[in-house]
């Protein structure tokens, strides 16, 4: 059997770190298992990733790069069947206001 690089097995300490769903439910005997809330660290590509992004240190606005935006229009036909131009997807806080 081959080891997966995903560590499903390790527990992760989400005290202290702003966890709102562990906050709300803070010293009850509740498990909160929301969906979309995860307490398994991510994938190391998606970590390697978000190191290689913001290695340069500028966080500033930035544009929506076309691939979301074609990403975008084909689930909204997928999932359903609404077409949208290109010019009426935005991405981002800066592009809605």
């Amino acid at each position: 059997m081959t080891k997966s690089p995903f560590d499903f097995d390790s527990i992760v300490d989400r005290r202290n770190t702003s966890s709102e769903k562990w906050n709300r439910y803070k010293g009850r005997d509740i498990i909160p298992a929301w969906v979309a809330d995860m307490d398994f660290r991510s994938a190391p590509a998606i970590i390697e990733a978000l190191h290689h992004r913001v290695s340069h240190g500028i966080f500033g606005y930035t544009s929506a790069p076309h691939e979301l935006t074609e990403a975008v229009q084909a689930m909204l036909v997928r999932e359903h069947s609404w077409t949208i131009e290109p010019h009426h997807h935005t991405a981002g806080a800066q592009q809605d206001l």
